[in-house]
């Protein structure tokens, strides 16, 4: 049956006025990541990308060193809106938006709960829209026997794996906090379901020279 790498893009430009790009250690970071998965053995029969610049400049890197195949741009795998989200959510509860890695683990689990039982208003997207579409993105490409690669972000990366481990929104919070810039997952169904055989892979930062580069924004 066929199996997905999944993929969440290099660090991207954090703090800068357009965060959509990489910065320059999210690059190494996926170019790293390219060359490890070449030196794995990897093989794809099919791609598809993310329609984010992040997600793009992502996949260059990786095709620097493996092909790439039958590449094809989806945006549903695109991430969600969380300037907006995280707006919304502040004003509505009167909170003060995280400013520091604890902050944001305390503040991640209210955000997405809150969200998921559609208690923010104004919004472009709910929680539901934002499941589906990611969900139904994957199943329209798996393929019998294909090697998947995609391209996309933690935001998709936590909504497949609260799939493939029956989680509660709680636990989308904390997939979404601790998936790793450049780390992979692999998904594949098996007995019918969708089942999550390795989660947050960085092998290309396991190296004690490379330890300064993993990321989680």
């Amino acid at each position: 049956m066929s199996e997905i790498i999944f993929v969440r893009h290099g660090q991207a430009s954090f703090g800068e006025e357009n965060y959509d790009k990489l910065s320059s250690i999210g690059h190494k970071q996926a170019y790293l990541l390219g060359l490890k998965l070449k030196d794995l053995g990897f093989t794809f029969d099919k791609t598809v990308c993310g329609g984010m610049v992040r997600h793009r400049e992502t996949l260059e890197e990786i095709q620097k060193s493996v092909s790439t195949p039958n590449l094809i741009f989806d945006n549903r795998l695109n991430e969600l809106n969380y300037d907006q989200l995280e707006e919304s959510y502040c004003q509505m509860f009167e909170e003060k938006a995280p400013t520091n890695s604890l902050d944001y683990c305390n503040f991640f689990p209210k955000l997405i709960s809150a969200w998921a039982d559609d208690r923010i208003p104004n919004l472009d997207e709910s929680y539901q829209h934002f499941r589906n579409r990611v969900n139904n993105c994957v199943n329209e490409n798996i393929t019998n026997g294909a090697n998947i690669l995609m391209v996309s972000s933690g935001g998709p990366t936590s909504i497949l794996a609260t799939r493939a481990l029956s989680l509660s929104h709680l636990g989308t919070a904390n997939i979404l906090n601790y998936t790793m810039n450049s780390s992979y997952s692999i998904f594949k169904i098996v007995n019918e379901q969708f089942t999550i055989l390795q989660y947050n892979c960085t092998p290309h930062l396991d190296d004690t020279k490379n330890k300064d580069l993993k990321t989680f924004i």
